[in-house]
């Protein structure tokens, strides 16, 4: 019995190496190989383990991080002395860059915006008009201006747009019934 079965093991490498060919050793080869891979992902498992648990916070820590970036790119153009004010830098930017004729030319859009909102406070009319603004880059039509125009100051477009939030919030207080100085007092409600 046990010769017939090596007989037949005998033919059917045989048949196999006719019909297969180069392919039958390509697959063994490959065969070798995942069994390869797998072993070294078994050694390398409890480093992955480790970096996991190093990188858990990652996203927490970005969060944080990008938040104080946001501060000291927003500090070059209207430093944090409250409430925001434009310097010298900022005004360059808000009458060179062009958004200030933006802003201008959208500004009944842009207060209907704010005014539909019916906000309560300065510290969160504020934060709209700033984002309002922001996403004047998403404008297909604005886009290309923008960019023409934060290169021409050498500012990003983020900060233009910022700059011209900056400029639209002290355009639209007074007609919210709202001093830029009161920003502050209302920033943990």
């Amino acid at each position: 019995m046990e010769s017939n079965l090596s007989f037949a093991k005998k033919i059917g490498n045989f048949v196999s190496n006719i019909l297969l060919g180069d392919t039958k050793e390509i697959i063994i080869r490959m065969d070798e190989r995942i069994l390869s891979v797998s072993k070294r992902i078994d050694i390398m498992e409890p480093d992955l383990k480790s970096l996991n648990e190093k990188f858990s916070n990652f996203r927490e820590r970005f969060a944080v991080l990008e938040d104080r970036m946001s501060i000291l790119w927003k500090d070059e153009t209207a430093p944090t002395r409250s409430p925001r004010k434009l310097n010298e830098k900022g005004n360059n930017i808000l009458f060179k860059s062009g958004i200030k004729e933006v802003i201008d030319q959208k500004k009944e859009e842009l207060f209907k915006l704010v005014r539909s909102k019916n906000i309560g406070n300065p510290y969160d009319a504020e934060e709209y008009v700033l984002q309002i603004v922001a996403d004047l880059k998403k404008d297909s039509v604005l886009v290309e201006g923008l960019k023409t125009g934060a290169y021409s100051v050498g500012a990003s477009i983020d900060t233009v747009l910022f700059v011209g939030g900056i400029y639209l919030r002290d355009q639209i207080f007074p007609e919210l019934g709202f001093s830029v100085d009161q920003i502050d007092l209302h920033k943990n409600e």
